[in-house]
């Protein structure tokens, strides 16, 4: 009884493990299938800045400056602190 409880927990961690598209065993996930896909690169580390108004942090790529140099999150906080 024990071991038929086993094998019925094992077949179902095994078929949760394909519908994912992760093997369980590693290796190809079907037989005769290509071998399983290796993790992507980790994406580049990006500088955080704070807005000059607010003091929120956010990515260097998303700020907006004004003529001093000055880093914002929006136009609005530029607008704000402008006035």
């Amino acid at each position: 009884m024990v071991i038929l409880l086993a094998v019925i927990v094992w077949f179902q961690r095994l078929k949760k493990n394909l519908g994912r598209g992760r093997p369980s065993s590693g290796g190809a996930p079907f037989p005769g299938g290509a071998p399983a896909a290796t993790a992507p690169e980790p994406t580049q580390v990006e500088a955080m800045v704070a807005c000059v108004h607010c003091g929120m942090h956010f990515p260097a790529s998303e700020a907006i400056a004004d003529s001093s140099g000055a880093i914002f999150c929006s136009a609005e906080h530029r607008r704000l602190h402008a006035s």
